[in-house]
């Protein structure tokens, strides 16, 4: 099932929709398809992004928790 929005571009984003369209090998040459695709890979690398803030997060916290009891295993 599709959904229907309504979404306004600047020009010079259409002019460089247009030019791809027009040059490229893309199979199908739509809007729909275009932005369909774009949307789902800014997604994906979004996701992908947040994640691997997450983990550099987690990953800090292990270390300063490590280095904690390393420093109080050592000032035994």
């Amino acid at each position: 099932m599709a959904r229907q929005i309504q979404i306004t571009l600047p020009e010079d984003t259409m002019q460089l929709l247009d030019r791809w369209l027009a040059s490229s090998d893309y199979p199908e040459k739509e809007y729909n398809n275009l932005i369909n695709e774009a949307i789902k890979l800014y997604i994906m690398e979004q996701q992908g992004n947040y994640l691997k803030q997450q983990l550099k997060e987690g990953a800090i916290v292990r270390a300063e928790r490590d280095l904690n009891l390393a420093q109080d295993w050592f000032s035994l």
